[in-house]
């Protein structure tokens, strides 16, 4: 008899806000994502670093540029495990596929994806409230600013989620069957994800008002501040403006060469350091190397070429694959099963998961001889390898081949009667009949 498909336990919310009952309990998580709007995290350099100032940083946009990029290069697809833990086979027919490759009426899937991957390296948190018909199916997918997103404890200890969107409403309170929650590093109970921003703020912040002085730098055409003194009394307007012309003469970009010319026996007198006695410029290497440390990024892929070659590079592309980009994937296929499909669903072995093979998308040498090892192994046939390169099928391409030295690992079978190199079964010698006649 076949399945019967069931819906969720909480398959479709009420789209309005939500009344205030004492099982919606009193504890209330605030979103991080809020400081910003009250002046952004206080950083030691004094410099207010939110969400949005910290992409001023241009390593904190290549971290988080590169790793939303790259998670929307990845096609989400389903597949079902076979019994007896024989493999995979892919899904083609669930209708979740259709909701997969457009989530929603205005983003693209790799567009939604990069929303999300960004949203949760800059804030810790992802959010993406699940839209169902009534039969409880899946039929799009709305990204939620984590700023106004909250979770909900209840004195039961269940999970909702508080947030408001101009598609679905103000003031919603949703179940958490209802809501993809992706969360980066977790404390106090992993009810939400940690914001890098938030907590390596003086990280952000050296790097923003390193910048902002390089900036300030070019901006004025002097790489430091001086004093000039006269033996003469001067009054304070005088001094004044003395100090604007000086200013208007020689600061600026355009001003920078010319010589400066005092008169009136007026000196000059350097009162700072210079950027290289400072190791201004060596600073701001090393806060590229802070920022990819939390980002788990390696150097050169924000173009930060720190020595190595072109061997370590390629190491060190597989274990951004394997450590930044994996542990997202992981999040994003667990918890998409989790939310997304029926319990008959799971209870079959069809699970969500990312394709890394689309990364290899543009190195057509890697995935040539990938696909050579696999059919020369026979791990694929001819025709499965073309059809990941969207190439058509070829007659006889079914047909996994092996290698003729390989073989099954058994005591070898006695060969049948007949067999080439069987020995001749031994003929008794006899004697010659002898004739009457000798």
């Amino acid at each position: 008899m076949p399945s019967v498909r069931r819906e969720p336990k909480l398959s479709f919310p009420e789209r309005k806000p939500a009344p205030v009952n004492k099982d919606v309990g009193t504890t209330t998580i605030p979103s991080l994502g809020m400081f910003a709007a009250f002046g952004g995290y206080p950083a030691s350099t004094g410099t207010p670093v939110t969400p949005f100032t910290a992409l001023q940083a241009s390593a904190v946009y290549g971290c988080v540029n590169c790793i939303s990029q790259d998670i929307g290069k990845l096609s989400l697809t389903m597949r079902r495990k076979l019994p007896g833990n024989r493999g995979y086979t892919a899904v083609t027919d669930h209708p979740l596929l259709k909701v997969l490759r457009k989530p929603n009426p205005w983003q693209t899937r790799s567009q939604f994806w990069r929303y999300l991957a960004t949203s949760l390296k800059l804030r810790g948190n992802g959010y993406a409230a699940i839209l169902r018909n009534r039969g409880g199916e899946p039929t799009s997918l709305i990204p939620l600013s984590p700023d106004v997103t909250t979770p909900v404890i209840s004195d039961t200890g269940r999970v909702f989620y508080r947030f408001s969107h101009p598609m679905i409403g103000q003031g919603q309170l949703w179940y958490q069957e209802n809501i993809l929650h992706f969360r980066d590093m977790m404390v106090d109970g992993g009810y939400i994800g940690l914001s890098p921003i938030a907590y390596a703020q003086d990280v952000m912040g050296v790097a923003i008002a390193a910048q902002r002085h390089a900036a300030i730098l070019f901006r004025q055409g002097n790489q430091t501040g001086g004093v000039l003194s006269t033996d003469k009394l001067l009054s304070p307007e005088g001094a004044v403006q003395i100090a604007n012309e000086v200013a208007s003469h020689y600061q600026g970009v355009e001003n920078s060469s010319k010589p400066m010319v005092l008169g009136s026996g007026m000196k000059y007198e350097r009162m700072t350091l210079t950027n290289e006695e400072a190791q201004f410029l060596e600073s701001r290497r090393f806060s590229v190397e802070e920022i990819c440390r939390i980002f788990r990024v390696p150097p050169h892929k924000v173009q930060h070429l720190v020595g190595g070659t072109f061997s370590d590079i390629e190491n060190e592309e597989q274990a951004y694959i394997n450590d930044t980009l994996q542990p997202v994937a992981t999040e994003i296929e667990q918890m998409g099963s989790e939310r997304l499909l029926f319990e008959d669903d799971i209870a079959a072995g069809i699970e969500l998961y990312f394709d890394f093979d689309s990364l290899l998308r543009g190195n057509r040498k890697a995935r040539y001889e990938s696909y050579s090892i696999g059919t020369q192994t026979g791990i694929l046939s001819v025709n499965e390898a073309r059809a990941q390169e969207g190439l058509a099928p070829i007659e006889g391409g079914d047909v996994h081949r092996f290698p003729l030295n390989t073989g099954d690992i058994k005591p070898p079978s006695p060969p049948p009667t007949g067999a080439p190199g069987n020995t001749a079964p031994e003929v008794t010698p006899q004697t010659a009949p002898v004739s009457e006649d000798s």
